[in-house]
């Protein structure tokens, strides 16, 4: 197996995503315990978003956390 196409054919974006089928998504699975460098850059791919999921946050307004809890 070629890891290097595979994990550029945008699978690992599509299952962190959500997006992949459960076939796809067990595939991914099953490959990232025998491969390290897939789930490496599952791993990677994951960080980035978060990243970039927290440097974008909006922070909510003033009293929302009060009025949750009330």
């Amino acid at each position: 197996m070629n890891t290097r196409e595979y994990i550029e054919s945008g699978i690992i974006e599509t299952y962190v995503l959500g997006l992949a089928s459960p076939e796809e998504a067990a595939e991914l699975e099953l490959l990232c315990l025998q491969f390290p460098e897939i789930k490496a850059a599952l791993r990677a791919f994951e960080e980035t978003l978060e990243k970039n999921a927290m440097a974008n946050a909006i922070p909510p307004p003033p009293g929302v956390k009060k009025a949750l809890l009330s």
